[in-house]
């Protein structure tokens, strides 16, 4: 309630946000979790506060007027200082933040979600973890409903936020090994003599195989388009075609490489990057620390247990501080 208070709760401005962000009011209240009528008694309460609308009436999706543009940034800006006051004081207590809420694509989840929230149990008194696809959890990230991303988009398009390179996740090729004692290992041979099971194109991963097939000048003869590392890595398995995978599908799914045999991709070098993300500076050193957390894990824990008879893979995947060159 704002009463007469002259100045904005930051409850209210958090609903004022959501408001701006959502193309509805009713989206707006699902997005918080409450009632529709409490986001409307809100937006009435702001609009007397300030004594001018804030919203277009009647304007579908939500637009704001010149007025609410300016609460907006405002609105953003004490969000943001609150959250790191928070933090800060938090941070300096022995007992650290309250709770610490992380998201990681789950490519990367599924091979060091545990060890690296083992490691931060005594960061904050409540962990929570975030796993899915990189869309939805850019979003939660910017709608501040996750404090820590690990991804492979850097976002370079949004400035409020601090990036960390994490890991260089090199691309390989995988076939079943009937395919190569058939076809032989030279990879342009295996392409056309067999077909692609690919990454939905729709997906990161997807478009990332793709560039890598246009660099090195091959064809892909698609036959079956999938959303999951694991069925992806079943088709090749059963000898259904080739594909291109990145390091970590090996180390998430080792038992499906029984039968399949690893290729590098040549000519050159292809690989993802993984980053760290948060908003800037209101968690601190904390960001910094994942990910370093987050890099011993993988130089230390995860590239040693590759196969043994892909020595050449782990010359390939390691840890990075540097932004890569593109």
């Amino acid at each position: 309630m704002l009463k007469n208070e002259k100045f904005a709760e930051l409850s209210a401005l958090k609903s004022f946000v959501a408001i701006a962000e959502s193309e509805t009011i009713t989206q707006a209240a699902e997005r918080l979790g409450i009632t529709q009528s409490a986001v409307s008694q809100t937006l009435k309460q702001l609009e007397t506060l300030f004594a001018v609308p804030l919203v277009v009436r009647r304007a579908r999706p939500t637009r704001l007027t010149l007025s609410g543009q300016v609460l907006l940034r405002y609105a953003r800006q004490l969000l943001g200082e609150s959250q790191q006051m928070m933090a800060a004081v938090q941070l300096a207590s022995s007992e650290g933040l309250d709770r610490l809420r992380l998201g990681m694509i789950d490519s990367f989840a599924d091979v060091a979600a545990q060890k690296v929230m083992e490691q931060l149990a005594s960061s904050a008194r409540k962990l929570s973890l975030r796993t899915g696809m990189m869309a939805p959890l850019k979003d939660a990230l910017l709608e501040r409903d996750i404090d820590i991303l690990i991804t492979s988009d850097q976002m370079q398009q949004h400035p409020e936020l601090e990036v960390y390179p994490v890991l260089r996740d090199p691309f390989v090729l995988i076939v079943a090994d009937e395919h190569v004692k058939t076809h032989g290992r030279d990879i342009r041979t295996l392409v056309q003599a067999l077909p692609c099971i690919s990454y939905n194109r729709e997906l990161r991963l997807g478009s990332l195989t793709q560039l890598i097939a246009r660099r090195i000048g091959v064809e892909q003869a698609i036959r079956y388009e999938l959303d999951s590392t694991t069925t992806l890595m079943q088709f090749v398995q059963s000898g259904q075609g080739w594909a291109f995978v990145p390091t970590m599908s090996l180390m998430q799914n080792p038992l499906l490489l029984k039968g399949v045999t690893p290729l590098p991709i040549t000519p050159g070098s292809h690989a993802r990057y993984i980053f760290l993300l948060a908003r800037r500076e209101e968690l601190g050193t904390l960001p910094l620390e994942i990910t370093r957390i987050c890099r011993d894990i993988y130089d230390n824990q995860l590239v040693p247990q590759l196969p043994a008879e892909i020595d050449w893979l782990p010359q390939e995947a390691y840890s990075v501080e540097d932004f890569p060159p593109y």
